[in-house]
């Protein structure tokens, strides 16, 4: 099911996602449109992102699209990391991805890199939310004027704060929430 994407460099252009399954709910085109609109394009220049919990790669491949340095895939399934190279492929930008094959829990534990932008976005029914939070929270794979973008069931209520993490805007979109974090000193 190919996925649209929506703005910047290769809006309309199209990405392969995986085959519709369990777990597998692509973000849509109303919520990723909100999503880049309150981080703002100025923002999304120049920075790094930090996609974790990849499937397509389609959130960090827009973040691309858009005007990011930069992006970083981290994804524990094989065939998932195979569709974002292609993807990264089909639109001639894999020298600015690199997908790297680890649970978020690993990665988050052993990177040493620092990004602007992360944005987890895992299945409906993933219950390690305040484990990743305060990961991210506690440690340093965020910089001081970093975002965190959590797409989530609308069910689920996250803290206000993690760490250095703290709320910055919390929006409902149907049967998602995209809850937006700022690192505070």
């Amino acid at each position: 099911m190919p996925l649209r994407i929506s703005g910047g460099e290769f809006k309309g252009h199209r990405i392969d996602s995986p085959k519709p399954g369990r777990g597998i709910r692509p973000t849509t085109e109303k919520v990723k449109l909100a999503l880049f609109s309150i981080i703002g394009p100025s923002f999304m220049e120049r920075c790094r992102v930090l996609d974790l919990y990849s499937c397509s790669g389609a959130l960090g491949i827009e973040s691309l699209s858009r005007g990011a340095e930069s992006a970083v895939f981290v994804e524990k399934l094989r065939r998932n990391c195979a569709l974002i190279k292609k993807n990264l492929r089909t639109l001639g930008i894999e020298d600015k991805g690199m997908v790297i094959n680890s649970t978020v829990k690993r990665f988050l534990d052993s990177s040493s890199d620092s990004f602007d932008f992360v944005i987890l976005d895992p299945p409906f029914d993933h219950n390690e939310w305040e484990n990743d939070m305060s990961s991210i929270g506690n440690g340093f794979v965020l910089k001081t004027d970093g975002f965190v973008v959590g797409e989530h069931r609308a069910g689920l209520k996250l803290k206000d704060c993690y760490g250095r993490l703290k709320i910055h805007s919390s929006r409902r979109y149907g049967g998602s929430i995209l809850s937006i974090y700022k690192v505070v000193n």
